[in-house]
């Protein structure tokens, strides 16, 4: 196994991985409009940069492994979005204050661990960006 092949995809991979846990209260709660902008919206940045930052990641890794642009290059630039996304996460599971979480009507009890969730999934994106910039360099 090449880490220098397969690091990249499993970047990508994981940048897919969090942009699904990330989005997944808003396509699984229905008629909480206002709830699920509050939530989105807590803390001092949100959560909807990291979401933006975790689908260009897609691009951005898998543009080193096609030959689109420089390995060492894409590499530098994950590991500094990697570490973006997981320091936008980690301000905003932190800082999410507790009312909000349990605003929710009692059937989305699971918000619960939802930040939580999230935050391991952004530490995967940073991990392999680590990784890669390892191997890379």
């Amino acid at each position: 196994m090449e880490p220098d092949r397969t690091l990249p995809y499993l970047g990508a991979v994981a940048s897919l991985v969090f942009t699904v846990v990330a989005a997944a209260p808003y396509v699984l709660i229905t008629g909480q409009t206002e709830l699920l902008g509050a939530y989105y919206g807590a803390g001092p940045f949100g959560l909807t940069g990291g979401i933006f930052l975790a689908i260009l990641g897609v691009v951005i890794f898998l543009s080193g492994v096609r030959g689109q642009a420089d390995p060492t290059l894409v590499a530098g630039i994950m590991l500094a979005v990697g570490l973006a996304i997981f320091g936008l996460t980690a301000a905003w599971t932190l800082l999410l204050p507790s009312g909000v979480i349990y605003s929710f009507p009692p059937q989305y009890d699971w918000l619960e661990f939802h930040p939580w969730a999230t935050l391991v999934a952004s530490g995967l994106i940073g991990g392999a960006a680590a990784g890669y910039a390892f191997v890379v360099n």
